[in-house]
């Protein structure tokens, strides 16, 4: 029954524009109590004229929150009755329209369900019976005009707690009332309901606007990313193509200077090949002093060496064939460290000298003549590096 009941009431209709917000209305009508006689043990029927206010608020084209207050008396409108208080009710309801209501609806049939407070005296037994009560029930409501309409409706309510002088009973109630109404409605508030969704429509348009400014904002901030990094993408692709350009002509300008640098040195080493092939000093036969005209040469061999520190020389010593051999090794030996020797004096290092002695294998000249022999006995300087 809860489920149910709790299903019922989050049940809604569509949304619609409203014609009114609120409605009044004075209903009365035939009331049918049945309860147990705690006296007598037996269950009773009594009948009453009931008669009260109801109030409805409209939440959408297919429903109201409605509220009820019912008066109970014995008798009927036109005769005196006994105006005693037999019971007071209170009941609050959810009211469900089964077709959603227009401006242009005429007949709009609904059912309601919800809670009763429901207090009487207590049959059988002195004092007052309180009860809390589910209640439903149908109805239909006929327009008659812009603000008014009139309707008719019946309610059951069935007890689910009881509270009396003799304790408290949950679930275990007998009984039931059923109360059938009538009634003149005078709607308002169409006003302030137009008003409501004037202002719901506003509130619509700026969460629109501000949804649709967020929005542009937003594609705003997503191009100025992209363009921020198109941009870098592409400086960074210029500072690469120069930084490759500027590589690329560093690498030629070094390879230029390089080659350059190389033909240099290869011409240089050829001067100095040539000049220095030219350096060879004759000697007298068993002899290995040097003459003055052999000191002058070396000076200058010193002087190219000191400016050229880049660069070795070898020095080989040579000899006639006159004699043994052992002894032309030995003065050829003689010849090439004594030059060797006049050079480290002039201040080259002998880390650069390389002394080398051939003996008689290696002549200039044929030894079978004197002028051969004579070419035969010398040192040669030549550069090795």
């Amino acid at each position: 029954m809860k489920k149910l009941l709790l299903g019922l009431l989050f049940l809604s209709g569509t949304l619609a524009a409203q014609e009114n917000d609120k409605s009044l209305v004075i209903i009365g009508g035939p009331t049918d109590l049945w309860t147990n006689n705690r006296g007598t043990a037996k269950d009773e029927f009594n009948a009453f004229t009931n008669l009260g206010v109801q109030f409805s608020k409209r939440k959408t084209a297919s429903m109201d929150v409605v509220y009820t207050g019912l008066t109970g008396f014995k008798g009927d409108f036109f005769s005196p009755g006994e105006w005693n208080g037999k019971f007071l009710s209170a009941n609050a309801s959810m009211r469900y329209f089964f077709i959603p209501r227009k401006k242009t609806s005429v007949l709009k049939p609904f059912f309601q369900i919800g809670a009763e407070a429901f207090a009487r005296r207590d049959y059988g037994f002195p004092g007052n019976a309180y009860e809390l009560s589910a209640a439903g029930g149908i109805g239909i409501d006929v327009k008659l005009s812009k603000r008014l309409s009139i309707i008719a409706q019946s309610n059951l309510a069935i007890p689910m707690a009881q509270s009396t002088e003799a304790g408290v009973k949950i679930a275990s109630v007998r009984g039931s009332n059923n109360s059938t109404s009538f009634g003149l409605v005078y709607h308002f508030g169409w006003k302030a309901a137009k008003k409501k969704m004037d202002e719901v429509a506003a509130k619509l348009a700026e969460e629109a606007a501000a949804k649709a400014a967020a929005e542009a904002a937003e594609q705003d901030r997503l191009a100025k990313i992209a363009a921020d990094k198109k941009a870098a993408e592409e400086a960074k692709a210029r500072a690469e193509a120069v930084a490759k350009a500027e590589a690329e002509a560093k690498v030629k300008a070094e390879a230029v200077a390089k080659a350059e640098a190389e033909a240099k040195a290869a011409a240089q080493l050829k001067l100095d090949q040539e000049a220095m092939a030219e350096t060879t000093i004759l000697y007298m036969n068993n002899k290995w002093e040097l003459t003055e005209e052999s000191v002058a040469k070396l000076k200058m061999v010193a002087s190219a060496l000191i400016a050229r520190p880049d660069i070795k020389v070898r020095v080989d010593g040579h000899s006639d064939a006159f004699g043994t051999s052992k002894n032309n090794l030995k003065a050829s030996r003689f010849r090439a460290q004594g030059a060797a020797n006049f050079l480290m004096k002039q201040g080259v290092e002998s880390a650069r000298l390389q002394v080398n002695a051939y003996g008689e294998d290696k002549p200039a000249a044929s030894n079978k003549t004197k002028e051969g022999m004579a070419l035969n006995r010398r040192i040669e300087i030549r550069i090795i590096k």
